[in-house]
């Protein structure tokens, strides 16, 4: 059975989608998932800076053709799998967009989640791991012009069938009215990220900041998507008897 493709989009760049994924694909491995990370934010890939890996090939090159998912996929932190990308403009112009698609299907068929992380806009890189989602989840921070792009975001994955599970509310502070929030965008607040100081070091934050509230909240996130894909093992389950 192919794992669960779980994709992190929004309309706005800077809301934090990347330390999202990172943050989440961690938690996820950590709770017993076989979990990788894959880079599709192809302009702007920054996962491999964030988690200090330096590895070549990377995901640029498998979208070229030029080498295996096996051979760009490195360990990360605590066991996690992770597919980073280049941030050359020639790596930019070799990775091909329209190999996203067999390469996720790829990645599903070797691990039980699949964290796709995506750019900002509403690019071809970032419709189509959309499309492939088992559940897209939003990134927006409370203030207006983010929540007008993750509508935006929600709406175009309607349109590619890519089912919105939700969005994570990040940069909230003590006067962030999450009850609006959530009427505003019409979907579910799967986790409120606080504005945290102590939350300022390296990623991913579940393991360097533990105890700090952003860690938590992404703790909490991680424990909504693995409830998720338990409910979605016995529904299939269920559906085989």
């Amino acid at each position: 059975m192919p794992g669960d493709v779980l994709t992190v989009a929004g309309g706005k760049g800077g809301v934090g989608k990347t330390t999202t994924a990172i943050n989440a694909g961690v938690a996820l491995q950590e709770a017993g998932y076989d979990t990788v990370i894959a880079d599709a934010d192809l302009g702007m890939t920054n996962i491999g800076d964030l988690l200090g890996i330096d590895h070549e090939p990377s995901f640029h090159d498998v979208l070229a053709g030029e080498a295996s998912i096996a051979d760009a996929t490195v360990e990360g932190p605590n066991g996690v799998s992770v597919l980073a990308g280049e941030r050359s403009l020639d790596a930019f112009a070799r990775g091909d967009p329209s190999n996203l698609r067999p390469v996720v299907h790829s990645l599903a068929e070797s691990y039980e989640v699949v964290v796709v992380d995506t750019g900002a806009g509403l690019s071809h890189e970032t419709v189509v791991p959309m499309g492939l989602a088992d559940g897209v989840v939003l990134v927006s921070t409370p203030d207006e012009v983010s929540l007008t792009d993750a509508n935006k975001a929600a709406e175009l994955a309607g349109k590619v069938d890519g089912e919105v599970i939700g969005t994570v509310l990040t940069r909230a502070t003590a006067d962030t009215n999450v009850s609006a929030v959530s009427e505003r965008i019409d979907q579910d607040v799967l986790s409120v990220v606080p504005e945290d100081a102590e939350a300022a070091g390296e990623e991913p934050l579940v393991l360097t900041a533990e105890d700090s509230y952003a860690a938590q909240a992404y703790r909490r996130l991680a424990t909504k998507l693995a409830d998720r894909l338990v409910a979605t093992e016995d529904a299939e389950a269920t559906a085989d008897l």
